[in-house]
């Protein structure tokens, strides 16, 4: 005989107002646009639910939100779902997932995964929903969620409860529902678990078991349609097919709150008065049925129709409202685009004067440098024809003066041995050209001293200060060595300051401070003196500017009347030759 039953479909979810979204309330359109999701739940406004996700969705596109987007994306494909548009709903609940798998958000992952089986279920795909149940279920107990961990048995139980000869495979999961529910007091879960279980011990055979279920709800209180018809399909399955007519008519005489009971009720009743014999009731029940169910598709289509009409309306509505908004931003934004463009029209103007006035200046720029080259240039070559003349003068001084004045001192020794009387007369001309040589080759090594090239800066301006108890020299860092031209240039700067100091200073003492490193050259000449006031001491230093400015080095020039002076001239690695 064939047994037909109402099987209670899952109803262990996530209550869409019990769920945090997470959606800043701050934000007066955020909240009024949750409010409003909120509001077409409750009213079965499945194409209004789907709207107003549409415009909330948008506002969530930042990292931030991306728990808040998960959880209106279920809220979007549990429309989707309902309104049967199911690959939508597919689309919207694994986007949800795949967002509360990279959030980590258990409350996210559960929402998702149990919609997920429920679109399953609704596909009659009860497998695929299992699938799903049982991957919720795990991350429960990962996280000793008892709550969730008896939702998710449920909904397995209920899964295989479709499957055909699988009602034994539901029974356990009923069990451990019932069991985790009572021990934490989930009224809802315990009752959904009970009546589940009943009806699988009904179709095997465990009518006593059954029976015992069924006394256990009616004794706490919860008695109502769906415990009274399963103590109806008791007593069909008994065959005692009165009393099983009984409280299903007695269900009929009451307002019954869900059309897939009352049509459950009509079909039962119409097999009832068939197995009984009553073949004129059943075929009433059986038009009863008919035509209810017909009427209700009628009606569901009439709702569909007035929802899509609703919608239709507010949609004209929002698009006549956004269109106003769009005409308002339209002038606003060529009100401002005007104002930008006077304002950059302004800008350019400034911007082309500036232009025309740095030109002008980088033309005058470099025409002074053009200038100043030309006078480095000028200054460069008078001081190598300097040089050259230099060392001119000094090789003629050495070789050829020297030379002969040598050769006169060596006569007068000669003279001096043969002649006696005028030995002291001679011991005094010796002498002065004695002191005349020595002189002469000082000149000469100070005009271009052979030394340098030998020896380098350190030890030859060394040597050039012990020439007055004046001058005191100093050394830091290493005896490194420099290009020739460097190295002339700077020992005559040097020799051109202490010359100054001694001559227009009228300084008592001076310093000389020579630095050589790898990074730099660092000559500083520092003395007691007046300061720099004489126009001779300024005519001076134009000379060893010209050397500096040469060299590519810097000159730093600090002095106070009657304080003294400090210059100090720096060539760094970067300008060394």
């Amino acid at each position: 005989m064939n047994y037909s039953f109402f099987f209670i479909p899952t109803i262990l979810l996530f209550s869409l107002a019990g769920c945090k979204t997470g959606i800043n309330t701050e934000n007066p359109r955020l909240s009024a646009l949750e409010k409003k999701i909120q509001h077409y739940y409750q009213e079965k406004h499945r194409d209004s639910m789907i709207m107003v996700a549409n415009e909330l969705l948008p506002l969530l596109k930042a990292d931030s939100f991306a728990v808040r987007r998960g959880h209106v994306l279920v809220q979007k494909g549990i429309a989707f779902d309902i309104l049967g548009q199911y690959d939508s709903a597919s689309y919207c609940l694994y986007e949800a997932l795949h967002l509360g798998e990279t959030e980590k958000n258990p409350e996210l992952l559960a929402r998702a995964l149990n919609n997920i089986g429920i679109l399953y279920f609704n596909l009659g795909k009860s497998s695929e929903a299992i699938t799903a149940y049982e991957r919720w279920l795990g991350m429960t107990k990962q996280q000793n969620d008892s709550v969730g961990i008896a939702r998710a048995l449920n909904n397995i139980g209920n899964a295989y409860m479709t499957i055909d000869k699988n009602t034994k495979k539901a029974i356990p999961y009923f069990q451990e529902c019932i069991t985790i529910s009572n021990a934490i007091n989930f009224n809802q879960a315990w009752f959904t678990a009970s009546i589940n279980l009943a009806q699988c011990l009904i179709l095997n055979d465990r009518l006593e078991e059954a029976q015992a279920t069924i006394d256990k709800v009616n004794k706490t209180g919860g008695n109502d349609y769906y415990a009274d018809y399963t103590q109806a399909l008791i007593h069909r399955k008994a065959k005692k097919y009165d009393k099983a007519i009984a409280i299903m008519e007695k269900i009929m005489g009451l307002k019954v709150n869900t059309h897939e009971l009352y049509l459950a009720l009509m079909n039962e009743l119409a097999q009832l008065y068939e197995e009984k014999g009553d073949l004129d009731r059943a075929l009433d029940y059986r038009k009863q049925y008919q035509t209810k169910r017909d009427s209700l598709h009628t009606l569901e289509r009439e709702n569909i129709i007035q929802e899509l009409k609703i919608s239709y309306e507010t949609e004209k509505k929002e698009l006549h409202i956004a269109t106003l908004n769009e005409e308002r931003k339209l002038y606003l934004i060529l009100t401002v685009v005007g104002g930008i463009g006077i304002f950059l029209l302004f800008i350019i103007l400034i911007l082309i004067n500036r232009y025309q006035k740095l030109k002008r200046i980088r033309i005058e720029e470099q025409v002074k440098k053009l200038e100043q080259e030309k006078q480095l240039v000028a200054a460069s070559s008078l001081l190598d024809g300097e040089n050259h003349e230099r060392g001119r003068l000094s090789r003629e001084l050495h070789d050829g003066l020297g030379g002969l004045l040598t050769m006169v001192r060596l006569d007068l020794a000669q003279i001096k041995t043969n002649m006696s009387q005028e030995s002291q007369k001679l011991d005094k001309a010796i002498l002065l050209m004695d002191k005349s040589i020595t002189e002469m080759r000082r000149l000469a090594h100070n005009l271009m001293p052979e030394s340098l090239a030998r020896f380098g800066l350190k030890p030859v301006l060394e040597e050039y200060c012990k020439g007055s108890d004046m001058v005191n020299f100093h050394f830091y860092g290493e005896e490194l060595r420099y290009n020739e031209k460097t190295e002339i240039n700077f020992y005559r700067i040097a020799g051109e300051l202490i010359n100054n100091a001694l001559k227009h200073a009228n300084a008592t003492e001076i310093n000389v401070q020579l630095i050589l490193s790898e990074s730099k050259l660092s000559l500083t000449v520092s003395d007691n003196g007046v300061g720099i006031a004489s126009p001779k001491s300024k005519e001076e230093l134009m000379t060893v500017r010209s050397r500096v400015e040469l060299l590519g080095a810097t000159i730093n020039i600090y002095t106070l009347p009657q304080k003294g002076t400090e210059i100090t001239i720096e060539l760094c690695k970067e300008s060394k030759n």
